[in-house]
């Protein structure tokens, strides 16, 4: 674990930031992907749940790598 930890660190904070947004994206993604591979058994129960949090986590992460690409540009930090 502490690799795949140390491979998400950047260069800077910003950096750092972006990183973790974009892996929180695709974890979100995943969980929503396996709630709905989960719901041709059973369409209630663990799925339903398992694919409204893949949603939230996939959904705020895309906003704070929204705000973390914002906070970029209006501070002029560039790669």
């Amino acid at each position: 674990m502490p690799n795949v930890l140390q491979a998400l660190k950047g260069k800077d904070r910003s950096e750092t930031a972006e990183n973790y947004s974009i892996a929180g994206v695709l974890a979100g993604a995943a969980l929503f992907a396996a709630g709905v591979g989960l719901a041709i058994l059973n369409p209630a129960g663990l799925s339903a749940v398992l694919s409204m949090i893949g949603a939230i986590v996939s959904f705020t992460s895309a906003v704070a790598l929204v705000f973390v690409w914002l906070a970029k540009e209006l501070t002029g930090k560039e790669g």
